[in-house]
């Protein structure tokens, strides 16, 4: 599985939903990203295109990849 997590690393994904508390700024729904890195709790670093980096949780937040 780490090498199957390991190929989504420079994919573009399309943020969905972010569900997150309101206070601590979540990313907007529809913004685009990069996935940069994963960490060892599977959380994906993402370098979003409005200059942001914070984590995506795969197994909380909607998204979608894109290629």
């Amino acid at each position: 599985m780490l090498n199957d997590v390991k190929t989504l690393i420079g994919k573009r994904v399309k943020l969905i939903l972010m569900n997150d508390d309101p206070k601590t700024n979540p990313i907007e729904p529809n913004t685009m990203g990069t996935i940069i890195s994963i960490d060892d709790m599977n959380y994906y670093k993402v370098k979003w295109d409005n200059g942001r980096i914070l984590n995506l949780l795969p197994e909380e937040d909607e998204y979608e990849i894109l290629n």
